[in-house]
């Protein structure tokens, strides 16, 4: 099985592992920081190149926060694990939250993402190669596949940034 994917997204920039988790931990404040104080036509205001709004843009980000914490937590507690996938965009239309339930969003985003971080700072050093099956991606490995996650909503955290300008 190999150890990396081409489909993952990259970094931009080498981090250590530790370094990795620090900066989804972060993950949460960044949103809080971005939303912070933002009214609700701000929110849900759809910029010219027809990207999310900065709301669809939390509800996704809670979505992966939760999406991808149980993954990781399969792969981290099973045998390479079937990973199902989601439809993202479905997902994020769908939702009925909206530019009121920010607080609760942030909140619940901060939680799920509490849970991972515990969780992969518990790892042993081995625990990091652990494999899963995604349905779409193919093979992954833990490492590659948490840097997957951390590029991807950091990704999102620039799409917000850029909707709320």
């Amino acid at each position: 099985m190999p150890t990396t994917n081409s489909r993952l997204y990259r970094l931009d920039r080498e981090v250590t592992r530790g370094q990795l988790v620090a900066d989804l931990a972060a993950i949460p404040g960044r949103l809080r920081a971005l939303l912070g104080g933002r009214t609700s036509a701000a929110l849900e205001r759809r910029s010219a190149d027809g990207e999310w709004t900065a709301i669809e843009n939390c509800r996704h980000i809670r979505d992966v926060v939760q999406v991808y914490g149980m993954r990781f937590k399969w792969m981290i507690l099973q045998d390479d694990p079937f990973l199902p996938d989601y439809d993202e965009n479905r997902w994020a239309a769908a939702s009925p939250d909206g530019a009121a339930d920010i607080g609760s969003m942030l909140d619940e985003i901060a939680a799920y993402r509490g849970e991972t971080v515990r969780l992969l700072r518990s790892l042993a050093p081995d625990g990091w190669q652990r494999t899963g099956r995604h349905e779409v991606l193919g093979a992954v490995e833990l490492d590659a596949y948490v840097r997957h996650e951390l590029a991807h909503e950091e990704g999102h955290l620039a799409q917000l940034a850029r909707s709320l300008e």
